[in-house]
Protein backbone atom coordinates (compact mmCIF):
# COMPACT_ATOMS: atom_id res chain seq x y z
CA UNK A 1 0.00 0.00 0.00
CA UNK A 2 2.62 2.41 1.11
CA UNK A 3 4.74 1.50 -2.63
CA UNK A 4 1.15 2.73 -4.31
CA UNK A 5 0.98 5.68 -2.45
CA UNK A 6 4.46 6.76 -3.60
CA UNK A 7 4.07 5.70 -7.09
CA UNK A 8 0.89 8.07 -7.32
CA UNK A 9 2.24 10.82 -5.50
CA UNK A 10 5.47 10.78 -7.69
CA UNK A 11 3.10 10.92 -10.73
CA UNK A 12 1.17 14.15 -9.43
CA UNK A 13 4.63 15.43 -8.72
CA UNK A 14 5.46 15.68 -12.59
CA UNK A 15 2.29 17.67 -12.90
CA UNK A 16 2.36 19.34 -9.66
CA UNK A 17 5.73 19.76 -8.36
CA UNK A 18 6.29 20.11 -4.87
CA UNK A 19 7.56 23.47 -3.62
CA UNK A 20 8.57 24.72 0.02
CA UNK A 21 6.62 26.90 1.27
CA UNK A 22 9.41 28.59 2.83
CA UNK A 23 11.48 29.21 -0.17
CA UNK A 24 10.32 28.03 -2.81
CA UNK A 25 13.26 24.96 -2.91
CA UNK A 26 12.00 21.89 -5.33
CA UNK A 27 11.34 19.23 -2.58
CA UNK A 28 10.74 15.52 -3.20
CA UNK A 29 6.78 14.48 -3.69
CA UNK A 30 6.64 12.43 -0.10
CA UNK A 31 7.37 15.77 1.52
CA UNK A 32 4.76 15.86 4.11
CA UNK A 33 5.39 19.01 5.67
CA UNK A 34 6.13 20.83 2.54
CA UNK A 35 9.00 22.57 3.85
CA UNK A 36 13.05 21.55 2.95
CA UNK A 37 15.07 20.60 5.33
CA UNK A 38 17.00 24.09 5.56
CA UNK A 39 13.86 25.89 6.25
CA UNK A 40 12.85 23.59 9.22
CA UNK A 41 16.29 23.90 10.39
CA UNK A 42 15.73 28.22 10.33
CA UNK A 43 13.18 27.27 12.98
CA UNK A 44 14.23 28.38 16.79
CA UNK A 45 13.63 25.75 19.51
CA UNK A 46 12.96 27.64 22.79
CA UNK A 47 15.29 26.48 25.50
CA UNK A 48 13.88 29.17 28.12
CA UNK A 49 11.95 27.56 31.13
CA UNK A 50 7.76 27.78 31.10
CA UNK A 51 7.03 31.15 33.46
CA UNK A 52 3.86 32.13 35.21
CA UNK A 53 1.11 34.44 33.38
CA UNK A 54 1.05 37.68 35.98
CA UNK A 55 -1.41 37.10 38.66
CA UNK A 56 -2.58 33.42 37.79
CA UNK A 57 -1.02 30.28 39.27
CA UNK A 58 -1.05 29.16 34.98
CA UNK A 59 2.42 28.18 33.40
CA UNK A 60 3.19 28.51 29.90
CA UNK A 61 5.20 26.99 27.44
CA UNK A 62 5.96 27.23 23.99
CA UNK A 63 8.04 24.93 21.83
CA UNK A 64 9.96 27.83 19.70
CA UNK A 65 11.03 31.27 19.43
CA UNK A 66 9.12 34.14 17.20
CA UNK A 67 11.36 35.35 14.76
CA UNK A 68 11.66 36.30 11.29
CA UNK A 69 12.19 32.24 9.88
CA UNK A 70 8.85 31.98 11.85
CA UNK A 71 7.09 34.39 11.45
CA UNK A 72 6.76 34.01 7.95
CA UNK A 73 5.36 30.34 7.98
CA UNK A 74 2.66 31.42 10.08
CA UNK A 75 1.92 34.58 8.54
CA UNK A 76 1.28 32.08 5.76
CA UNK A 77 -0.59 29.79 7.32
CA UNK A 78 -3.15 31.97 9.41
CA UNK A 79 -3.85 34.03 6.56
CA UNK A 80 -2.84 32.70 3.08
CA UNK A 81 -4.44 29.43 4.21
CA UNK A 82 -1.58 27.76 3.97
CA UNK A 83 -3.07 24.74 6.27
CA UNK A 84 -1.05 21.88 5.97
CA UNK A 85 2.08 24.02 7.84
CA UNK A 86 0.23 22.43 10.95
CA UNK A 87 1.51 19.54 10.82
CA UNK A 88 5.16 20.48 11.27
CA UNK A 89 4.14 23.09 14.04
CA UNK A 90 2.56 20.10 15.78
CA UNK A 91 5.49 17.95 15.27
CA UNK A 92 7.37 20.74 16.46
CA UNK A 93 5.42 21.17 19.72
CA UNK A 94 4.74 17.10 20.41
CA UNK A 95 8.42 16.98 20.41
CA UNK A 96 9.18 19.87 22.89
CA UNK A 97 6.33 17.58 24.88
CA UNK A 98 8.63 14.47 25.15
CA UNK A 99 10.89 16.74 26.48
CA UNK A 100 8.18 17.91 29.12
CA UNK A 101 6.17 15.37 29.42
CA UNK A 102 4.26 17.17 32.31
CA UNK A 103 2.38 19.80 29.61
CA UNK A 104 -0.09 16.61 28.54
CA UNK A 105 -0.72 15.91 32.69
CA UNK A 106 -4.48 16.80 31.52
CA UNK A 107 -7.70 16.33 31.71
CA UNK A 108 -8.78 17.93 28.69
CA UNK A 109 -6.81 19.91 25.61
CA UNK A 110 -8.62 22.90 24.48
CA UNK A 111 -7.82 26.16 22.67
CA UNK A 112 -7.86 29.75 22.17
CA UNK A 113 -11.01 30.35 19.97
CA UNK A 114 -11.95 32.63 17.28
CA UNK A 115 -15.43 35.09 17.03
CA UNK A 116 -17.51 33.52 14.71
CA UNK A 117 -17.37 36.57 12.06
CA UNK A 118 -13.80 36.10 12.64
CA UNK A 119 -13.57 32.20 12.04
CA UNK A 120 -16.01 32.92 8.88
CA UNK A 121 -13.32 34.88 7.39
CA UNK A 122 -10.18 32.65 7.94
CA UNK A 123 -12.36 29.41 7.44
CA UNK A 124 -10.43 27.33 10.19
CA UNK A 125 -9.12 28.31 13.17
CA UNK A 126 -5.42 27.93 13.50
CA UNK A 127 -5.21 26.53 17.02
CA UNK A 128 -7.02 23.63 16.83
CA UNK A 129 -5.70 22.90 13.61
CA UNK A 130 -2.63 21.98 15.42
CA UNK A 131 -3.80 21.04 18.97
CA UNK A 132 -6.12 18.27 17.01
CA UNK A 133 -2.55 15.75 16.31
CA UNK A 134 -1.39 16.87 19.68
CA UNK A 135 -4.67 15.78 21.42
CA UNK A 136 -4.68 12.41 19.36
CA UNK A 137 -0.69 11.61 20.08
CA UNK A 138 -1.45 11.82 23.82
CA UNK A 139 -5.40 10.20 23.73
CA UNK A 140 -6.61 13.43 25.55
CA UNK A 141 -10.38 14.55 24.75
CA UNK A 142 -9.93 17.64 22.42
CA UNK A 143 -12.66 19.91 23.04
CA UNK A 144 -14.04 23.56 22.50
CA UNK A 145 -14.36 24.55 26.20
CA UNK A 146 -14.34 28.50 25.16
CA UNK A 147 -16.43 30.87 23.28
CA UNK A 148 -15.57 34.54 22.09
CA UNK A 149 -18.90 36.59 22.27
CA UNK A 150 -17.69 39.84 20.67
CA UNK A 151 -15.43 40.35 17.89
CA UNK A 152 -11.97 42.18 18.90
CA UNK A 153 -9.33 44.15 17.27
CA UNK A 154 -6.20 42.07 16.14
CA UNK A 155 -4.08 41.88 19.23
CA UNK A 156 -0.97 42.79 17.02
CA UNK A 157 -2.51 45.88 15.86
CA UNK A 158 -2.30 47.44 19.47
CA UNK A 159 0.03 48.54 21.90
CA UNK A 160 0.64 46.37 24.73
CA UNK A 161 -0.90 49.07 27.02
CA UNK A 162 -4.46 48.36 24.96
CA UNK A 163 -4.50 44.76 24.65
CA UNK A 164 -6.39 43.50 28.12
CA UNK A 165 -8.67 46.31 27.79
CA UNK A 166 -9.44 45.00 24.11
CA UNK A 167 -9.58 41.62 25.22
CA UNK A 168 -11.80 42.42 29.26
CA UNK A 169 -14.92 40.06 29.17
CA UNK A 170 -14.49 38.79 25.40
CA UNK A 171 -14.30 35.12 26.10
CA UNK A 172 -16.61 33.14 28.14
CA UNK A 173 -17.21 29.22 29.14
CA UNK A 174 -18.80 26.70 26.32
CA UNK A 175 -21.98 25.45 27.62
CA UNK A 176 -20.88 22.05 25.63
CA UNK A 177 -18.18 21.14 27.94
CA UNK A 178 -17.97 20.36 31.45
CA UNK A 179 -15.08 21.98 32.83
CA UNK A 180 -15.80 21.48 36.35
CA UNK A 181 -12.69 20.41 38.59
CA UNK A 182 -10.93 19.16 34.92
CA UNK A 183 -7.09 19.63 34.31
CA UNK A 184 -6.82 21.79 31.29
CA UNK A 185 -3.82 22.37 28.36
CA UNK A 186 -4.98 25.79 26.52
CA UNK A 187 -3.35 25.60 22.91
CA UNK A 188 -2.62 28.73 20.77
CA UNK A 189 -0.24 29.59 17.83
CA UNK A 190 1.90 32.47 19.12
CA UNK A 191 2.26 33.97 22.56
CA UNK A 192 3.69 37.41 22.76
CA UNK A 193 2.43 39.42 25.84
CA UNK A 194 0.06 36.77 26.82
CA UNK A 195 -3.20 38.75 26.93
CA UNK A 196 -5.19 36.32 25.29
CA UNK A 197 -3.59 33.58 26.92
CA UNK A 198 -4.36 35.02 30.73
CA UNK A 199 -7.69 36.08 29.47
CA UNK A 200 -8.90 32.89 28.52
CA UNK A 201 -6.78 31.13 31.36
CA UNK A 202 -8.60 33.35 33.86
CA UNK A 203 -12.01 32.80 31.88
CA UNK A 204 -11.38 28.73 32.51
CA UNK A 205 -10.62 28.82 36.17
CA UNK A 206 -13.61 31.33 36.88
CA UNK A 207 -15.27 28.31 35.43
CA UNK A 208 -14.19 26.04 37.91
CA UNK A 209 -11.07 24.38 36.36
CA UNK A 210 -9.27 22.96 38.45
CA UNK A 211 -6.37 23.86 36.93
CA UNK A 212 -5.34 25.29 33.82
CA UNK A 213 -1.62 24.93 31.87
CA UNK A 214 -0.43 27.16 28.71
CA UNK A 215 0.94 25.66 25.22
CA UNK A 216 2.17 27.83 22.35
CA UNK A 217 3.80 26.84 19.31
CA UNK A 218 5.94 30.04 19.81
CA UNK A 219 6.94 32.82 21.51
CA UNK A 220 8.28 36.51 21.22
CA UNK A 221 11.44 37.48 22.39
Amino acid sequence: MQAVKVIAKNFLNLFYPLHCLGCETALEAMNEFHLCERCIASINHNAMPPFELDGLPVLAYSACIYDDALKELVHSFKYKGKTILAGIFSKLMIDYIKDNPEIVNVDIITVVPLHRERLREREFNQSLLIANPIAKEHCIILANTLEKMHKTRYQNELPKSERLKNLRGAFDVSSDTEIKDKNILLIDDIMTTCSTLGECAKTLLNGGAKSVKCFTLARGI
